[in-house]
C-alpha cells in the first residue's frame, strides 16, 4: 500500500512539472515507476534521434531538458544518459521497456499521454515525420494504450503546437521559419535577443510564465482548448529557459 501511495505522488508531481503546470514542484522518490519510466523516456529519445544516423545538438538539448524537467541528477541523471546512449542501438529493448513503464503510470493515463507527446515533439525536430519515425512512435503509442488514429492526432496535435506556440506572440511566424535552430527558436520563445545578458533570461522567463501560466486560467470559465493551449504555452516557456540555462551554465 505504502508503494502505491508513493508511486501516486511520484506520478502527480511529475506530470505537474513535465506539463507545465507547476514547473517547480518538487519530486518525491518514485522507486519503481522512477525508474521504469525514467528507462523508457529517454531509451525511446535515444532511439529517435540515432534514427538518421546522426544526433544534433538540438535533439541533445531537449534530451538534457527533460532530465531536468524530471529533477534527474548526480546517479539518476547517469542513468538517463545511459539509458538514451543504449536507445542509440538497434537491439535496444523499447517495446519492452515501454510496456513496463505504461504499468506504472497506466494505460491511457494523463502521463501516459504526455510520455507519447514528448517522443513525439522529440521527433519533430528534425522537421516533418519520417516513415521509421511514425513506425517507431506507434508502436509506443500501442504500448501505451493508443489506437493508430490516436496516435496520428496527438502526433499532428503536437507537430502543430512545435511551430505555433503562443498566437499572441508577435514572432510566431519567426518560429515557423525552416532551419531555425532549436537554441535560437528558445531565445525567439522567450522573446530575447541572443546577446542578453544572462539575468535577463530568468527575468524574461519570470515574465512569460507570468503571462501565460495555466493556473491564471484555473477560477474562470475557460474552455478545455484554451487550458490545453496555455499548457502548451507554458512547457514552450519552461523548455526555451531550460534550454538557455543549459547553454550558458545557469541554474535554472
Amino acid at each position: 500500500m505504502l508503494m502505491a501511495l508513493t508511486s501516486k505522488a511520484y506520478r502527480k508531481a511529475l506530470f505537474k512539472r513535465l506539463s507545465g503546470f507547476s514547473v517547480a514542484a518538487e519530486l518525491p522518490a518514485g522507486g519503481r515507476a522512477e525508474q521504469r519510466l525514467l528507462h523508457a523516456m529517454f531509451l525511446v529519445l535515444g532511439r529517435l534521434a540515432k534514427m538518421d544516423g546522426r544526433v544534433t545538438q538540438e535533439e541533445i538539448d531537449y534530451a538534457n531538458q527533460i532530465m531536468q524537467r524530471m529533477a534527474l541528477v548526480g546517479e539518476k541523471r547517469r542513468q538517463a544518459i545511459s539509458a538514451y546512449d543504449q536507445g542509440k542501438y538497434p537491439d535496444a529493448s523499447l517495446s519492452e521497456s515501454v510496456a513496463l513503464a505504461a504499468k506504472v503510470i497506466g494505460r491511457r493515463s494523463a502521463l501516459a499521454k504526455l510520455f507519447l507527446q514528448i517522443q513525439c515533439e522529440a521527433a519533430h525536430l528534425k522537421g516533418n515525420l519520417r516513415l521509421k519515425d511514425k513506425m517507431l512512435l506507434r508502436d509506443v503509442a500501442e504500448q501505451l494504450g493508443y489506437s493508430k488514429s490516436e496516435f496520428l492526432a496527438i502526433a499532428s496535435a503536437t507537430q502543430s503546437a512545435h511551430y505555433q506556440r503562443f498566437d499572441a506572440n508577435p514572432r510566431a511566424e519567426f518560429l515557423k521559419s525552416e532551419g531555425r535552430s532549436f537554441l535560437h527558436n528558445a531565445y525567439c520563445v522567450l522573446q530575447l535577443e541572443p546577446g542578453v545578458e544572462d539575468g535577463e533570461i530568468r527575468r524574461a522567463y519570470l515574465r512569460m510564465m507570468s503571462r501565460y501560466h495555466p493556473d491564471k486560467l484555473a477560477s474562470t470559465d475557460a474552455s478545455e482548448d484554451a487550458l490545453k493551449q496555455a499548457q502548451e504555452n507554458a512547457m514552450a516557456i519552461r523548455g526555451a529557459y531550460e534550454a538557455l540555462c543549459g547553454i550558458r551554465k545557469l541554474r535554472a
